[in-house]
């Protein structure tokens, strides 16, 4: 190679060296601030999913709570209705409580078979009532309880605890712990 090609090759290199290193420099620029932004937006995309994140749980634990809630209203309601459905049962049971208390003497040979009947009829809804919680208050010779008994008359009695019950005159009933009706009683009084 001449002198002048070799001069001409030193020059162009001389030109091309700042302007490579320039354009390097560029790109280094241009990669880091890319790099930057890429760790900005992946910073903002974990915050954004963590944030996503809980309001997920967040959002289940709410329906949790709900479907818990929901739950126990409807059962609360269901023992309300059933707890009136009941009550409206009661006086059909009294009657045939005063039905089958007819003195056998009384009973005519016609009537019989339909005491046996209604005695029947009086068993299977007893045995329904029972199955659906319901029992008979337990009041005759207890000490009055204004939670279970509902007092009708106060009467003397000797040799008998103040306070006491000594006659149901209509029974009364629970379901579960709740009281449907009272027992109506009279009540010993030695005053």
């Amino acid at each position: 190679m001449s002198e002048s090609e070799e001069k001409n090759t030193q020059e162009k290199a001389a030109v091309e060296e700042p302007v490579v290193e320039e354009i390097v420099e560029d790109v280094v620029d241009d990669t880091a601030q890319t790099e930057s932004q890429d760790a900005g937006q992946t910073d903002g995309a974990e915050a954004k999913a963590q944030e996503f994140q809980e309001k997920f749980m967040r959002l289940q634990a709410d329906f949790a709570n709900y479907k818990k809630r929901s739950s126990a209203e409807r059962l609360q309601v269901a023992g309300v209705i059933k707890g009136e459905l009941i009550s409206t049962l009661l006086p059909v049971m009294d009657n045939f409580e005063r039905a089958l208390n007819v003195p056998q003497e009384k009973q005519s040979e016609e009537v019989r078979p339909f005491i046996e009947g209604y005695e029947m009829i009086y068993k299977q809804l007893a045995g329904v009532l029972e199955k659906a919680g319901v029992r008979k208050i337990e009041a005759l010779d207890k000490p009055f309880d204004p939670n279970y008994h509902q007092a009708v008359m106060r009467v003397p009695a000797e040799g008998v605890a103040n306070d006491t019950i000594v006659e149901v005159l209509q029974d009364g009933y629970l379901l579960g712990d709740k009281t449907l009706r009272p027992a109506m009683v009279k009540v010993a009084f030695n005053g």
